[in-house]
Order: structure tokens, then sequence, then C-alpha cells
């Protein structure tokens, strides 16, 4: 392979090998979730379907107010870290003590306000409990999101993953102790997640004083305000597509319904934890090239080989999820309570939406190079109104097989929006003859995982063929020949 040829993925390279390690903490962090799923599904810890809708809530106004107690600031920290005027310390400095005043405050308020919390969302005012620890929750994690995105956009993945490691161990034990052993249910998983973030922010002290000191720049925050803010709206729009679907579900099915859902959500959500680690990575390499000639040919190019192993993953996922999650283990457990398995038509669904986010990941540099963050709003917006006008068109119709078509409906609509923004704002080339292939194949994968009379070795057999098909149909020759010189690097312990 020329000199030449080797240039030019080497960029591509170092962007996916970044991240492969972030694949590796993500999914550490995610993989509780899926490892405490059994006992979380089994009615021996968490004693009904409708209890366990009661955690998917709690842990859906988290992941919702995620974005009140960030406010777009972690976005602006990333982007005037590598391309603002002033140095990284006042940068980091502006941003976490602004955080820490508006944290602290929004943390009192949803403690005062939790008893008409619980009584929103889980028609229950004696539940409020759960709603105070969850804002201290929501405390500490709007604190360690910052020095995660340091290391970030230090471009130290393996440090990064290091400390996911140890959350995910701390807060997995914790939940052994609250959940299994002290039989606390819900409780249990909010204390568990609770001393786990208290723990890891104490530990990652030492990355939050290498940037810290007391100088706020008041002019600098405005800056970075005005920048961040549209991220509120964007967010909000987004967690709609993401959490809309379970407040409707239980509105319209009720809570038994949130249960079955999301527990077969969850699984769905596996090509979520790579599009999320290549996010990781992706943001810094984007805006660490952007001023490269050949800037959007390596964006182009980072599309198409996503189209080629994301579609890879999710074919992959809707053809072996339901043996995986059927099988009797060890003649003790499944992965999935046999009460849940009739949502497990529903996650090939899930895991075609989220490769539609992957899309909308990688077509996002534009936005950032070109300081048009307020038009992201239009894009996750016009989702979100898709999102719940088709949950209530087809919930009464389909039951939780049409919130699987809504979330399908959204990140497609999502994907398209942004697409043709991109190309008025930031056009990128796109290879389309590669990407039709990658696609076609994919959607023929998720088409037979549903025809029941194909047995599991078939399956095996047509994935393997479909894989192969792919290499020669969509990679070009110095592709494949750079993929055979890496596989025999590693077979031979050139590269780790």
């Amino acid at each position: 392979m020329s000199e030449t040829v080797q240039n030019r993925f080497q960029p591509i390279k170092a962007l996916f090998q970044h991240s492969a390690i972030y694949a590796l903490s993500t999914s550490i962090q995610r993989l509780q979730g899926l490892l405490l799923l059994p006992f979380y599904t089994s009615f021996t810890y968490i004693p009904s379907r409708s209890e366990f809708g009661n955690y998917v809530l709690v842990y859906m106004f988290i992941a919702f107010m995620n974005f009140f107690y960030l406010y777009g600031m972690d976005s602006a920290l990333l982007r005037y870290f590598f391309m603002g005027k002033h140095d990284r310390r006042t940068v980091f400095s502006t941003t976490f003590l602004f955080l820490v005043a508006t944290s602290v405050t929004t943390t009192i308020l949803i403690i005062l306000a939790s008893p008409w919390i619980a009584e929103f969302i889980l028609s229950n005012a004696a539940l409020a409990l759960y709603f105070k620890l969850a804002a201290i929750i929501l405390l500490f994690d709007s604190l360690l999101n910052l020095p995660y995105l340091i290391l970030r956009a230090e471009e130290k993945p393996i440090q990064f993953t290091a400390y996911r490691t140890f959350r995910f161990v701390l807060e997995f034990s914790l939940n052994l102790l609250f959940v299994i052993y002290l039989r606390k249910g819900v409780l249990g998983i909010l204390y568990a997640n609770i001393l786990a973030a208290v723990i890891n922010f104490v530990v990652m002290l030492p990355v939050v004083f290498r940037y810290l000191n007391i100088r706020f720049n008041w002019s600098l925050a405005q800056e970075m305000l005005r920048f961040g803010l549209p991220f509120i709206p964007n967010g909000i729009a987004y967690m709609t597509i993401e959490l809309v679907d379970r407040l409707l579900v239980e509105k319209i099915l009720g809570r038994d319904a949130v249960g079955l859902y999301s527990a077969n959500y969850k699984f769905g959500t596996i090509i979520l934890l790579l599009v999320v680690a290549f996010r990781n990575a992706w943001q810094p390499f984007f805006l660490k090239v952007a001023n490269q000639p050949n800037a959007r040919q390596l964006y182009s190019r980072v599309l198409t080989y996503f189209a080629l192993g994301g579609g890879l993953i999710v074919g992959g996922g809707a053809l072996f999820f339901p043996a995986i999650l059927t099988t009797h283990y060890f003649n003790k457990f499944y992965l999935l309570g046999p009460h849940y398995w009739e949502g497990i038509p529903i996650i090939p669904i899930i895991l075609l939406s989220y490769f539609f986010y992957g899309v909308y990941v990688i077509l996002t540099p534009g936005f950032y190079i070109q300081k048009k963050s307020q038009y992201m709003v239009l894009f996750t917006g016009s989702a979100a109104l898709v999102n719940i006008g088709a949950n209530l068109v087809l919930l009464p119709k389909l039951g939780i097989y049409g919130a699987a078509i809504a979330t399908l409906l959204s990140y497609f609509t999502m994907a398209a929006t942004i697409f043709l923004a991109t190309e008025r704002i930031y056009p990128i080339p796109v290879e389309w003859k590669r990407v039709g292939i990658a696609v076609a194949l994919m959607v023929a994968l998720i088409g037979m995982s549903y025809w029941d009379a194909v047995h599991f070795w078939w399956r095996v057999g047509i994935f393997v063929a479909t894989g192969i098909a792919a290499f020669y149909i969509v990679l070009l020759p110095e592709e494949r020949q750079a993929t055979r010189r890496l596989l025999q690097r590693r077979k031979s312990g050139a590269i780790p």
C-alpha cells in the first residue's frame, strides 16, 4: 500500500482506534443495566412489571433533567477548549464554577418540588423520595461530566475508560448489595447510583484541579452561553424522542406496558452504545481536522464505514437476539425474564432507529464549525413532533410496537432533516452507492430476523455470507488491502 494511501487512512484509523476504546468504556457503563436486567425483570427483586415501570420513569426524569443541569455548557466547553480565544484553564474554570452554582440551585428546587413531581410522573406523591434522590444524582453527574469531557478533549481514551470502569464496578457492586442482598428494590438502585456518583467525583478531583482555578470570566461565560443555550431546546427535543414514548405508553397502555416496553428497548440500544462511544471520539476529531483541505472527504468516508459496520451490527443483533434472550443459561436464569418475552420483536426496530441516530451524529460537524448550533433544534424538534404524533396514532392500534415504530420514524426524520440542512450549510460528498448497498444489506438481515422458519445456524450462515459480501462489494480494493494488513499485524502481535 502506497504512502499516500496510508496517509489518507491514518486519521480515520486513529478515530476508530479511539472509538474502540470509548466503546469499551461506554459498553462498561451501560453493561451494568444489561447485566442487572435479569434481576430487575425477576419478580423476586422487583415484584412486578409496574414497579419496574416506576424505575424506568424515575430514570426517564433523570435523563430529561440532565439537559437542564448542563444547558449546553458541556458542548460549549468542548468547542472553546479547542477553538476559543481564551486559555484552557480559564475556559474550564468558568464552566465549572457556573455549573456548580446552577446545579446546586436546581437540586434544591427539585427536592422542594418532589411531592408534586412524584404525583405528576408516578401518580403517587408518597414516592417523593425517589425524586429527592434523583436530584442528588443529577447534581454529581452534571459536575462529573466536565472532567470526563477534559479527558476526551485531551484524547486520553484509556484514562477515560479506566474511570468509567471504576464507576461500573462500584455501581454494580452497590446494586448487588442494595437490590439483591438487602432487597431495597427501586430505592436500592437509587442508593447505589448516589454512592457511586459521589465516590467517582472524589476520585476524579485530580483531573478537575489540573485546570481549575478561581478565574471566572463573565464575558467568556456569556459567549459560551450564547453557543450552549440553543442546545437546551435541542436537548429537550432529543429527550422527547427518547422518553416521551414511555409517558405515552403509561398513559395509553398502563404502567405494566411501560415495564414490558422498556425492558426490551434496553436490548435495542446496543447500537446506541457504539454511537455514543463513536461520538466521544468524533467531536474532538472533526474539530481538530476541520481546517484540513480534505476534511469533508474524511467525514464522508467515516459515514460510509459507519453504514457498513453499523449496518452489520444492527442486522446481526436483529438475527440473534431472540435466541440469546430466551436461552435458559445453566438451567438457572434468562437474560430477560419470561414475563417480558412478548416484547422481543420490537428490538430490531429500536436497533434500526439508533442506526439513523448514528447517521445524524456523523452529519453534525458543519453546525459546530460554522457556529450554527441554533439550527440543531429544528432537526430534533421536527423529529420530536413526529414521535409524539406517531405514538398518539399508533399506540392504540399496535400497542408497544406502535411506540417502537414511532421511535424509528423520529430518528429517520432527524437524519433526513440534518442531511438536507448540511447540503446548504456545509456539504459533505456522500458516497451514495456504497452507503446504499450497506443499508440494503442491513435491511435484508432485519427482514430475515422476523422469519421464524430460519433457525439459529442458518442465521449464522446468512450473517457470515452477508459480511463477506459486504467486504468485497462495499469496500474498495485499497480498503480491503488495508483491512487484511491490519488483521495480519494483529494476528502477529505487531500491534495491540
